[in-house]
């Protein structure tokens, strides 16, 4: 019988390679030859891109920036108080014998706005050679004072205004008729220094300001009328008029002492006295004291009707009280 086979015999071949490099001098000049051609065939290439980018280059220049159709020719700034063209020029460093092209819209608007007296600037180009700002001022509210920071009430040059959020910024001249009228809110020791370009910080400000808002509101003509607020006493605020009326308020319910403040007014005027000053934190029995220099004035009326029969007029509480403040 046969044998099964059970191994195999693997031959294995051993392979010799054999590699050779022959080196000649005129193999070298051949590779030194093609490596120059790769070179001078990049050279020209980055020669043709060059000329290229010079050639775009002196084209805008020659076709847009030096050309006399797109030099600038106007400056369209919205009517505000707070900067005129000459400002704008100086501010935003344009060069008027430019083109409008030299005009960069964002670096003008960031120059611009970082001016704090306006509220929000827009620059836009209009070809082919107008430059449009659109500025908006800043609407003044009051005057901030702060005696301890040396900051002064009213003054032209180092005075500091504030709008309707309390942010501050120096008053421009073309303001000046217009914020003259304006209360000032005198501010005490603590808080931090008013700077223009940054809001108010100081716990006085924003009680003098709530206050100011509350008159606003109750009495017509109140940013004309008064003329200073400040924090007289820890618990008190106290409101100055340009006619020498004084007025005490407590730090809460202002709403129903600017009530009282108004009805006490509208009575003195008509009974033609003046109110020297008046302590509004209590709801009743409300000390008044009169200017004793006020002269009554005849006041004209008219003959009555003949009536039928007498008619009894009960007078208002709040009326009584006040006649009785009034003429003691």
């Amino acid at each position: 019988m046969f044998k099964r086979r059970t191994s195999r015999v693997q031959h294995r071949r051993q392979v010799i390679e054999l590699q050779a490099k022959v080196v000649s001098p005129r193999i070298v000049w051949y590779s030194v030859v093609k490596n120059c051609r790769k070179m001078v065939r990049v050279a020209v290439i980055l020669a043709l891109l060059g000329g290229a980018v010079w050639g775009v280059k002196y084209g805008i220049r020659r076709g847009l920036l030096e050309n006399e159709e797109f030099r600038l020719q106007a400056i369209e700034l919205t009517p505000n108080p707070a900067i005129d063209e000459r400002r704008l020029v100086q501010v935003a460093g344009i060069d008027l014998k430019g083109s409008l092209f030299d005009c960069h819209v964002a670096e003008i608007q960031a120059k611009l706005g970082a001016l704090p007296e306006l509220a929000s600037v827009k620059v836009r180009r209009e070809f082919p050679g107008t430059l449009i700002v659109e500025a908006i001022a800043r609407e003044p509210h009051a005057w901030v004072s702060s005696p301890a920071h040396g900051v002064a009430a009213r003054d032209p040059e180092k005075g500091l205004l504030v709008d309707r959020n309390g942010f501050a910024f120096r008053c421009p001249p073309a303001l000046l008729e217009k914020a003259s009228a304006l209360p000032v809110l005198q501010l005490g020791e603590g808080g931090e220094m008013p700077v223009a370009g940054k809001q108010v910080v100081h716990p006085e400000f924003d009680r003098l300001m709530r206050l100011y808002h509350v008159a606003c509101n109750e009495i017509e003509g109140a940013d004309k009328w008064i003329d200073t607020l400040r924090q007289s006493r820890s618990w008190s605020l106290e409101l100055v008029s340009h006619d020498g009326t004084a007025a005490s308020f407590g730090l809460g319910d202002h709403e129903r002492q600017m009530s009282d403040l108004r009805a006490a007014l509208e009575h003195a005027r008509t009974q033609n006295q003046q109110i020297a000053s008046i302590e509004l934190i209590p709801e009743r029995n409300i000390p008044v004291i009169l200017l004793a220099e006020s002269a009554p004035r005849a006041i004209p009326r008219e003959e009555a009707a003949p009536a039928s029969a007498p008619v009894r007029v009960t007078p208002n509480r709040r009326s009584r009280d006040l006649q009785n403040l009034l003429n003691r």
